[in-house]
């Protein structure tokens, strides 16, 4: 098993970035391609959580609910969806598919047709990465079968480009904590270790958002003093993050640029990340583009901030369910069967 936050960075087209002679090539192809023809993968990504407030589209950290994807020959693509797989597209147009398509392409590989079932605890619609999920398992998947001509930039930015944006495909590909940004040759992303004493208390609402929706009451434009709080902020989370100093989260865990935007859309969105904090979180934020909705918190409290979340939600006249976890440090991972 292969965890992609170990790969080393380097060109996209390895073999051939060496310099490698004719010879060298064919018979890297004959073994890929005999490979393709029996190999069957069994790959995991975690779900994941962006923004973390102030982090607009840049941060986000992995957690421990977990999409997995077994990949065999076919004649045909197609995915199999065990447990609730409504609304999941089974062909083509699997976010999968899609993906591992793109990774070939970016490759100048071939990649023949493959039989995927998908099996996830991650829920869908809810700013937990479940599409970030697909991508990067396609992604990855591709890339293990054509022996692994990519490296994990690459990886990023093809899987960047099927998402729209760098932060879940980041966080779900490298594990941890990231930050991603912007760069003339595609994203670029960073892997942040999470403080080990702190742990992330979800609050899930029965009732799902898509991320469309959540995006269109977005405005075009800010002002430069919500642009200068957020940057001041979003800097002031990472030195949080990287010193382990909740009093110094709780104050960077705010937004001017999203999260106000999106509240009239999550019932109780206010009232919940306010009694997360009444109980002792260090900070709270909109998960993505919600309707979950994540806490910051010590060991020690974090079993009392997810009874409060809940508590909130329920006085807010909206079902939802709480679970305390960890961030997960690895990312996406592959296993040949």
């Amino acid at each position: 098993m292969r965890s992609y936050r170990e790969r080393d960075e380097g060109s996209g087209k390895r073999a051939l970035a060496r310099g490698s002679d004719t010879r060298g090539r064919r018979d890297h192809r004959r073994r890929s391609q005999s490979a393709r023809l029996t190999v069957e993968l069994r790959v995991r990504v975690p779900a994941s959580s962006a923004n973390l407030g102030p982090g607009f589209d840049s941060f986000a950290i992995a957690l421990p609910l977990l999409a997995e994807y077994e990949v065999r020959p076919a004649r045909s693509w197609a995915v199999s969806v065990d447990g609730d797989g409504d609304g999941i597209p089974t062909g083509d147009e699997n976010l999968f598919v899609v993906a591992a398509r793109a990774a070939a392409r970016a490759a100048q590989e071939s990649l023949g047709a493959y039989h995927v079932t998908q099996r996830s605890t991650i829920p869908i619609a809810r700013g937990l990465g479940s599409s970030a999920a697909a991508i990067v398992g396609g992604v990855v998947a591709a890339n293990t079968l054509m022996g692994e001509p990519l490296d994990r930039r690459s990886l990023l930015r093809i899987a960047s480009e099927v998402e729209g944006h760098a932060d879940n495909v980041a966080a779900a590909l490298y594990g941890a904590f990231t930050v991603a940004l912007p760069s003339d040759g595609g994203p670029v992303a960073t892997r942040i270790t999470f403080p080990r004493t702190w742990r992330i208390c979800l609050l899930i609402p029965r009732e799902p958002l898509s991320t469309e929706q959540a995006r269109a009451v977005l405005p075009p434009t800010v002002t430069r003093a919500d642009a200068v709080f957020n940057l001041a902020h979003a800097a002031a989370l990472l030195a949080a993050v990287l010193r382990s100093d909740g009093a110094l989260l709780s104050i960077a865990m705010a937004d001017r640029l999203h999260q106000q935007a999106r509240a009239h859309l999550i019932t109780g969105l206010n009232e919940i990340i306010a009694a997360a904090r009444d109980a002792g979180a260090f900070g709270a934020a909109l998960s993505g583009a919600g309707p979950a909705v994540l806490a910051v918190a010590p060991t020690r409290l974090a079993t009392r901030v997810v009874a409060a979340m809940e508590d909130a939600a329920r006085a807010a006249g909206t079902m939802a369910r709480g679970r305390v976890v960890r961030v997960r440090a690895a990312g996406a991972d592959v296993k040949r069967q």
